[in-house]
């Protein structure tokens, strides 16, 4: 009987540890996905900016210094 409940209690805890696993993951999935959406979006409105000064004005892209 004591065995029964210790076994019961431990397969109930690797399965909720197993969901809280999973369920973790999904959520850092999307963190990621949506800022990386907001990175690639930003990075289009800087690209575009900088064609816009390319083309309109000349201006380089400053290069970097090291």
């Amino acid at each position: 009987m004591t065995t029964t409940v210790v076994v019961l209690t431990l397969i109930v805890g690797v399965l909720t540890f197993a969901a809280g696993a999973f369920l973790a993951s999904e959520i850092a999935v999307r963190v990621l996905r949506r800022r990386e959406k907001l990175v690639s979006e930003e990075r289009r409105k800087l690209n575009a900016a900088w064609n816009y000064l390319r083309e309109v004005y000349g201006v380089k892209k400053p290069t970097s210094r090291r």
